[in-house]
């Protein structure tokens, strides 16, 4: 089977697959489409999460901003902005966040010449701290309600996850900041494979964009705060958008708890948006909490997540990156 064929019959799959799996939640009664519509004219409820998670979009450039600032790459907010919009589009556009994240790092690299595989390690360590926030709070918000969820199916179904998920935190940052570059065995690893077969070669380069910030302690400090910040203001949306699809039994801790965990499953590149897993995750994680609704909050979650990127399709379409100053020097230079 070609290439093209491979990647048509991936995709098809996909397709087929988030379809029958919406078609099987509506059939069960866990997706209405006349719920989803009650919700948004409960604008008491609605505006304020929708404002939540535009905040947090523009948050995601700050904090973007900071990790490009680490790398010495300077571009101004607005420029940043942008490129979080354009970044935003194509993550629902095509399956995956991946696709995003490879756009942003090419225009980057058009605005600063040379700079691309450390935009890329920006945008790597940007998802980094974005999926260390998850994990840090739904932690900790099962620790804060320890005896509200001690015996109850949250604690049995979530704990081993959580701490997995913060022993890895704990290890990649001790990593990054206790080991040093000249004792560092994946940038040896790292370098061996570019050597052996050198289309491997910008993963040493990304690699080094990562490491780069174990030299920016204060900046990774600050990334995280803001991450925090922003799944904060996710959590309480979602909790919003509960109550007004009518759920009234559900704590904002409890969101804390499982909308985090909700969040980390959409990262699997399935569908747009994460529609069809984001919709099973979410509706198996509040049945804990014995809500049915799950899926309908998620799709209020994603239907925020299509506006911001419909949003990022306009400035993608009136978008002109600024051609690099090495090639502007050339090209209005003496012509022979």
């Amino acid at each position: 089977m070609s290439a093209a064929r491979k990647s048509w019959f991936k995709t098809g799959a996909k397709v087929a697959f988030v379809a029958g799996l919406l078609y099987f939640l509506s059939r069960k009664g866990f997706l209405s489409a006349r719920g989803t519509s009650r919700a948004l004219s409960d604008t008491q409820h609605s505006l304020p999460a929708i404002a939540a998670m535009l905040i947090s979009t523009l948050l995601g450039a700050v904090r973007w901003q900071l990790l490009l600032r680490g790398q010495e790459i300077r571009l101004g907010f607005g420029r940043v902005t942008q490129l979080t919009l354009i970044g935003n589009f194509f993550n629902i556009a095509l399956p995956g966040a991946v696709s995003g994240d490879i756009v942003k790092a090419f225009y980057v690299g058009k605005e600063v010449e040379g700079q691309r595989a450390r935009s890329f390690g920006s945008i790597l360590f940007d998802r980094v701290t974005g999926l260390s926030a998850l994990i840090v709070i739904s932690a900790t918000a099962l620790l804060l309600g320890f005896r509200e969820f001690e015996h109850s199916a949250v604690m049995t179904g979530t704990r081993i996850f959580i701490v997995i998920g913060a022993a890895c935190i704990v290890a990649f940052y001790g990593y990054l900041f206790l080991v040093r570059e000249h004792h560092d065995p994946m940038l040896r690893l790292f370098r061996a494979l570019g050597a052996r077969f050198p289309k491997t070669e910008p993963l040493a380069e990304i690699y080094i964009g990562i490491r780069h910030y174990h030299h920016h302690r204060w900046i990774v400090l600050e990334v995280l705060a803001i991450s925090v910040v922003i799944q904060l203001l996710v959590g309480w949306a979602c909790w919003h958008f509960a109550m007004a699809l009518g759920v009234t039994d559900v704590s904002l801790l409890s969101s804390y708890v499982i909308v985090p965990l909700g969040l980390l499953v959409t990262a699997v590149p399935v569908a747009p948006a994460g529609v069809g897993t984001g919709h099973a995750a979410f509706l198996f994680l509040f049945g804990l909490l014995g809500c049915e609704r799950g899926a309908d909050i998620f799709t209020l979650f994603a239907l925020c997540n299509i506006l911001v990127g419909a949003v990022g399709g306009v400035v993608y379409l009136r978008f002109k990156a600024h051609e690099p100053i090495a090639a502007r020097i050339e090209n209005t230079g003496p012509k022979s």
